[in-house]
């Protein structure tokens, strides 16, 4: 019997036993002849009726309470039944409703492991398949909560040039890519740190980390490695366009940059990040590919190329989306060519647009 129970029958009893001992206290006093003399207001009272009554009604209380208790559970339970078997579809669309319509009321009332739950059961539904959304769901949500930003509106322009310290072709020909990165951010880290690398291993390493802005892998060729300042500089970098000093760092095989932001961290002041770096690119690997780093919606990459002896440019970008990939040339006769790639939705850290190129003097030992 729960508490509530046992509090209800206490005061059922003590109800009881007052009214029966307040009828026979009535009974006894209306037997009295002498009670005209002793209290004259009293004679004009129906003492005998009235401790009738509260006696009987006293006895009837004691006994209702034991025995239609069993009984009045079993029917407020049946009438709790019919009332939510009548009520429960408009009971659960409210909830949903609720759910749907104000999300922060389920946060307060749900755990992260139900969240999950729900979110995995909720796109195994629309698809169908339990185990798909499973590994859609796991997947998703790794790429995004390991990423520490959410980026807005990036633009990125890429200039590509002949490299003057190197041979014009064949082993140790570089292009030189100037390369400019803007978006918008709320910032969650107070630095930004850019490096290069000629450690593989290494370089696996760093796009793991989310405090790396970029991270570049440079082939040791023509004696020259990663730690070189040819292979890789930072250039510039602004916070709302205000330049933040940088600090260079070399070691065996490789090099970084350390930018420290005089901007809160978790502020909910939105910021426009913007920072410029050189790398060199070899011509005969015919290919440079950006990657974005963190989630990212609404890209913008134009990629220039003009006085490089470049033929033809491809595009492949690794962008998994409902949105098409808009991909434009300028005219074949501009004098600084160039491919733009544009995508107006979200954009996720394993996503990147890789440019790839054929040389004329490559194409013209085909003839």
């Amino acid at each position: 019997m729960s508490p509530l129970q046992r509090l209800y029958r206490t005061k059922l009893t003590l109800l009881a036993v007052i009214l029966t001992a307040l009828g026979v206290l009535l009974l006894v006093l209306g037997q009295h002849d002498d009670l005209a003399t002793v209290a004259p207001w009293l004679a004009w009272l129906p003492l005998s009726e009235l401790g009738s009554t509260l006696f009987g009604s006293g006895l009837i209380v004691v006994a209702f309470q034991y025995i239609d208790e069993r009984d009045a559970e079993e029917r407020a339970n049946e009438r709790l039944r019919k009332v939510l078997k009548e009520e429960a579809p408009a009971i659960r669309d409210a909830v949903i409703d609720g759910f749907a319509f104000a999300p922060d009321a389920l946060v307060d009332v749900a755990s992260p492991e139900t969240l999950d739950r729900v979110v995995r059961n909720t796109l195994a539904i629309q698809l169908g398949d339990q185990a798909l959304a499973d590994d859609l769901y796991t997947d998703l949500r790794h790429q995004v909560t390991a990423s520490t930003e959410r980026r807005q509106d990036m633009r990125v322009t890429v200039n590509l040039a002949p490299w003057p310290k190197g041979p014009a072709s064949g082993e140790g020909s570089m292009f030189v890519a100037t390369i400019r990165r803007e978006y918008r951010v709320t910032l969650t880290e107070v630095t930004r740190r850019f490096a290069c690398t000629s450690d593989l291993d290494e370089y696996r390493e760093l796009l793991l980390d989310p405090t790396n802005a970029e991270a570049w892998y440079f082939e040791p060729v023509a004696g020259i490695d990663a730690a070189s300042p040819d292979a890789f500089e930072l250039l510039q970098f602004t916070v709302d366009g205000r330049p933040r000093p940088t600090r260079r760092s070399k070691r065996p095989g490789g090099q970084s940059f350390t930018v420290t932001l005089d901007v809160q961290p978790g502020s909910p002041r939105e910021v426009e990040i913007a920072y410029t770096y050189r790398v060199l690119v070899q011509q005969h690997g015919h290919l440079l590919y950006l990657d974005f780093g963190a989630p990212c919606k609404g890209i913008d990459v134009d990629f220039s190329y003009g006085g490089c002896g470049i033929r033809h440019v491809n595009v492949l970008d690794f962008i998994a989306g409902s949105r098409p990939t808009r991909v434009s040339r300028s005219p074949a006769d501009a004098s600084l060519p160039t491919v733009s790639v544009r995508y107006d939705g979200w954009v996720f850290p394993k996503s990147g647009v890789a440019f790839s190129w054929v040389l004329e003097r490559e194409f013209d030992l085909l003839r």
